[in-house]
């Protein structure tokens, strides 16, 4: 018999025995050497053995052990043995049945709703819009007509401006955006003024000045540089133009969506200044007090640390004039150029301050990652 049918007709249907007799080994040997698949011995004592054997090779070990040795069967087992067991039980094989079909039937209906995307509209706002567009704990999902389930939440809720409603097994997940609702004043003076502080408006987030991330964080919108990279002025940081990667198969399935980008941008932004300041230090004192007449003038050069005292001083004042109210200088490098009278300071500065303005986003034209460029 080939090797995988052995092990087939082993584990289908087996028996475990035990074998009583004088020198039960020599039963086994002899069993074994006629083809008998016998496994799992185990010598219990000199009289006893216990081991596995196929069920219908039972009939043959018992005509060769005839009157000298007694075998019992202590119990029995396989798959084949069992699938005999369950037919002649037709209760166990009902219930077996109704079992699959449970399972079966309980992924075909919604077991959680998970809502996402929203700022001014309720929650609860939304699952009740769900509710009567057929959308509930327990609908039968291919029963759900999810193109007008859409329409119903643009109907109910005029301030959204994009919806994606797709499931996945048995949990429904709605993710909407929404734009701000105007009033009827609002309305009328966006009629007469197209202005961004007065309407709801799609924008991204560029850098006003070039130098190095330090730290980005977005709170709406897709980042597009990381820390530690170098930007220039005007480049886009936080991008208000949102790809959608589709879940599931549609034509109709929006590409992106756009939102006002927001966040937390921190940069190092590097500054080089040019300062001069007077060489000498000019003493001035009278030559005789009772005659105030002449007076004589003399001059010593400034020190390297009266250098340095100036050009902080004139650091300062600069910064006060120059810098953003929340900037830090981190880092400040001074070099000095001897000319005839007077000392050129030239100045670095590394500078940590919060950059980011609003660039707006003109729906219909070619969204640039870097519009400084």
């Amino acid at each position: 018999m080939k090797e995988p049918y052995r092990e087939l007709n082993f584990y289908a249907d087996q028996v475990e025995i035990r074998i009583e007799g004088f020198r039960t080994e020599r039963l086994i040997n002899k069993a074994m050497k006629e083809g008998l698949d016998i496994r799992d011995i185990r010598m219990i004592s000199p009289t006893e053995a216990q081991c596995r054997i196929p069920s219908y090779q039972l009939a043959s070990l018992k005509k060769q052990a005839k009157a000298m040795y007694r075998i019992t069967v202590k119990s029995r087992s396989g798959f084949f043995f069992k699938a005999a067991k369950l037919i002649r039980s037709p209760m166990r094989i009902i219930g077996a049945a109704l079992i699959i079909v449970l399972v079966i039937s309980q992924s075909f209906f919604v077991k959680t709703i998970e809502v996402s995307g929203y700022r001014g509209i309720p929650e609860s706002e939304l699952r009740k819009c769900l509710e009567e567009a057929g959308i509930s704990k327990g609908t039968y999902i291919p029963g759900i007509n999810w193109n007008e389930a859409e329409e119903k939440i643009y109907h109910d809720f005029p301030q959204v401006t994009w919806v994606r409603l797709v499931y996945d097994g048995r949990k429904i997940f709605l993710d909407i955006s929404e734009g701000r609702m105007n009033s009827e004043e609002e309305e009328a003076s966006l009629m007469k003024k197209d202005s961004r502080e007065e309407r709801e408006y799609y924008c991204n987030i560029v850098a006003d000045y070039s130098g190095y991330i330090e730290k980005i964080g977005s709170y709406r919108g897709l980042a597009l540089a990381e820390e530690g990279d170098y930007v220039r002025k005007g480049q886009v940081l936080i991008s208000g133009y949102v790809p959608i990667e589709a879940t599931v198969y549609s034509e109709d399935w929006p590409k992106e969506y756009f939102v006002r980008a927001a966040g937390d941008i921190t940069m190092i932004v590097p500054y080089r200044v040019n300062f001069n300041q007077e060489r000498y230090i000019r003493n001035v004192h009278d030559k005789d007090k009772n005659d105030d007449a002449e007076i004589i003038s003399d001059k010593t050069e400034k020190s390297e640390k009266q250098i340095k005292d100036k050009a902080y001083q004139q650091i300062r004042q600069w910064a006060k004039e120059n810098l953003p109210q929340n900037a830090q200088i981190v880092k400040k490098d001074l070099k000095f150029s001897y000319k005839e009278n007077i000392i050129e300071v030239g100045v670095t500065l590394e500078v940590r301050q919060q950059i980011g303005i609003e660039q707006e986003i003109l729906i219909g034209q070619e969204n640039s990652d870097s519009a400084g460029d």
